[in-house]
C-alpha cells in the first residue's frame, strides 16, 4: 500500500517531493499504474507514497513566447493534439499525438509522463530531439535545471528533479519527417520510428538531424547519417548511398531481418519527404 498526496501547487510539490521517503511522482497515471500493478504482481517492493500532479494548475498549458513553443508538463496529449500553434516544424508534434493510444488514453497521458516515463519506446522522446528542444526541471529546493533533451535521453532519462515543462525553438525553414512502424497489427506500439529534420538550402540537405528509436534504446541521433546527407542535394541515388551511410549499431541492436528491412524503408520514405519538397 501507498499514501496518495495530492498538491495543489508547486511548491507544494516540491515540499513533499523533498520531505518524503520512497517517493514517486504522477502525471497522466497511464504508465506508473501498469508499473506499479506489476510490481506488485511479482511481489517487489512499490513506493510508500505518491505524488499527484494532476491539481497543479500552473504545470498545465501550451503557449508560444518569442519565437519558442512552450509545453508545460501536465499538458495532455489530446490538448496538445487540438493546440492551434502546431504549426510549421512544430506541426509534427500533431502528427505523433495522433498516434498514441486511444482517445482515451490521450485525455489522461500527458507531454511530462511521456517523456519522463523511461519507456524506451515512447514517441515524444525523438520528436523532441528532431526539434533541438530543452527540457526544464525544478530541483527539491525549487533551482530550475535546463537540459537538452538529447542530453537527458542520453543520460537515460535518468532525474531526481520534477519536469516541469519542454520549449522548443520555432525554425519555418525546417522540414521534418516523421515514421512510424507499429509492434503488430493489433498492439499499437511502435516498433521503431525515424525522424528526419533538414533545413533544405537550394536543393541540398543542410542543419540535418536524423533522430532513430529502434524501440530498445533510448532515443539516438545518427551522426554517421546526418555528416553524410549535410551539403548534398538530394536523388534517388543519393537515397540509395544513405542506406550504407548510416551508423549500423543502432538499427541492429536486437533487430530481426524484417526491422533492419523496415529501418530502410523509413529512411527512404523519410528522405522522399524532404527532399522532394526542395
Amino acid at each position: 500500500s501507498f499514501t496518495f498526496h495530492s498538491p495543489k501547487t508547486l511548491s507544494e510539490a516540491l515540499k513533499l517531493y523533498a520531505q518524503l521517503d520512497n517517493v514517486k511522482i504522477i502525471a497522466g497515471g497511464t504508465f506508473l499504474i501498469n508499473s506499479l500493478k506489476l510490481l506488485k504482481k511479482k511481489g517487489m517492493k512499490t513506493p510508500e507514497h505518491i505524488v499527484s500532479l494532476r491539481k497543479v494548475s500552473e504545470l498545465k498549458g501550451i503557449f508560444e513566447e518569442e519565437g519558442v513553443l512552450m509545453i508545460k508538463a501536465m499538458t495532455t496529449v489530446s490538448d496538445l493534439k487540438e493546440s492551434p500553434l502546431l504549426t510549421g516544424n512544430y506541426a509534427v508534434l500533431k502528427i505523433v499525438s495522433k498516434n498514441i493510444a486511444t482517445t482515451q488514453v490521450r485525455n489522461m497521458a500527458t507531454i511530462g509522463g511521456n517523456l519522463t516515463c523511461r519507456y524506451t519506446w515512447t514517441e515524444f522522446p525523438a520528436v523532441m530531439v528532431a526539434l533541438g528542444a530543452n527540457m526544464h526541471f525544478m530541483d527539491k529546493e525549487g533551482c530550475e535545471e535546463i537540459l537538452p533533451a538529447e542530453e537527458f535521453f542520453k543520460n537515460n532519462a535518468k532525474t531526481n528533479k520534477i519536469f516541469t515543462h519542454v520549449s522548443i525553438p520555432k525554425n519555418g525553414s525546417v522540414t521534418v519527417s516523421y515514421q512510424r512502424i507499429k509492434k503488430t497489427p493489433y498492439i499499437d506500439i511502435p516498433l521503431l520510428t525515424f525522424l528526419l529534420a533538414s533545413r533544405l538550402i537550394d536543393g541540398n540537405f543542410s542543419e540535418t538531424r536524423v533522430v532513430v528509436n529502434n524501440g530498445v534504446d533510448f532515443v539516438r541521433r545518427d551522426n554517421v547519417l546526418e555528416n553524410f546527407l549535410n551539403d548534398k542535394k538530394y536523388s534517388d541515388s543519393l537515397v540509395q548511398e544513405a542506406l550504407i551511410n548510416c551508423d549500423t549499431a543502432i538499427y541492429e541492436t536486437r533487430s530481426t531481418e524484417y526491422k533492419k528491412h523496415m529501418f530502410k524503408v523509413v529512411i527512404r520514405k523519410s528522405m522522399e519527404a524532404v527532399g522532394r519538397k526542395s
